[in-house]
């Protein structure tokens, strides 16, 4: 399927049709949506599992990670390019590649995607219309034309399957009631010779967190000390109450095994690429490194686990992994 390399943001996420502003389904596929400001919403008032309405619920009330008023283009810009991971995705992804982010949330890594590479056509898809709102509203303010938002499941993606060389979930299959599905799902969307990159709370990369967690349900509060994020005194008690509620009052998390997820990953054609951590370190992201053997993988979520008590993103780890070409 020809994809055109003119960024524009009016066109279908299954088909890659053009849409003019007032459509309400693809001619093409027959894809049918609702427009909710610069979204297109593929859910509308169907009646979600209700794991899944209690997450949005959640999200609703508290969308994740959130936007300073002062937030802008250049600010979001210069806060990504901190991110080592986050230049390290960015260089790796070509100028004018068609990338999708499932479970984009308010859009913070879509939208950084799209500002760096204004060539690039960017889809974001969330469950949640509250973040969506506020991924359009700083879409809108920054004037991002490439980034196409669409509210979706999971589970029923409004996305065609095999056709994107770039696929990220980051943070979301954990908080579904079916990872091994969720993964299966964001999964079948990449394309052949293409890259996924798939963030999951690692089950002994999350073990000290989730240790913390029991213990500030034993003592009725958080204990600040011991979280690295709580203990910054850089952030506001704004941001510090953000995270709180995502990480400690959360209604539905799993954590997950690398081998098993990469178990899962090679069933459905994958090939191991990396982990991140560990760090880059001046390659290519995407540039296959061998998979660790048993010891390996042992040693290395052992690590994980280690450095929980300085850990910022609380057992968050991604696997990079690459679909087989025809």
């Amino acid at each position: 399927m020809a994809i055109s390399t003119t960024a524009s943001t009016n066109f279908c996420p299954r088909c890659f049709a053009a849409l003019d502003a007032v459509q309400e389904s693809c001619t093409r596929c027959a894809l049918e949506f609702a427009r909710v400001g610069g979204i297109l919403d593929t859910i509308g008032v169907k009646q979600r599992e209700t794991r899944a309405a209690g997450v949005e619920t959640f999200y609703t009330a508290n969308p994740f990670p959130g936007y300073a008023p002062g937030d802008d283009g250049p600010t979001l810009i210069d806060r990504s390019r901190r991110a080592p991971f986050l230049v390290g995705l960015d260089a790796a992804i070509g100028p004018e590649a068609t990338v999708v982010d499932c479970g984009c949330g308010t859009g913070q890594l879509a939208a950084f995607l799209a500002l760096s590479g204004p060539r690039r056509r960017v889809i974001g898809v969330d469950g949640c219309k509250e973040s969506l709102l506020n991924a359009d509203w700083f879409r809108q303010k920054a004037r991002i034309a490439n980034l196409q938002l669409v509210r979706g499941d999971l589970f029923d993606l409004p996305l065609a399957e095999g056709q994107f060389k770039v696929v990220i979930s980051r943070g979301v299959v954990h908080h579904t009631p079916d990872p091994d599905r969720a993964i299966e799902c964001v999964a079948r969307r990449v394309a052949p010779g293409g890259i996924l990159l798939l963030g999951f709370y690692e089950t002994m990369g999350r073990f000290l967190h989730c240790s913390r967690r029991a213990l500030g349900k034993v003592v009725g509060r958080q204990v600040r000390f011991l979280d690295p994020v709580l203990r910054r005194s850089d952030l506001d008690e704004d941001k510090k109450r953000i995270w709180i509620a995502d990480q400690y009052l959360h209604p539905l998390e799993h954590i997950l095994p690398t081998p098993h997820v990469m178990e899962l990953l090679e069933a459905l054609g994958f090939r191991w690429v990396r982990s991140v951590p560990p760090a880059t370190e001046g390659s290519n992201l995407f540039d296959a490194t061998p998979k660790p053997g048993p010891f390996g993988m042992f040693s290395m979520r052992f690590g994980w686990l280690m450095r929980g008590l300085n850990d910022q993103d609380a057992g968050l780890v991604f696997v990079v992994a690459q679909k087989a070409a025809r």
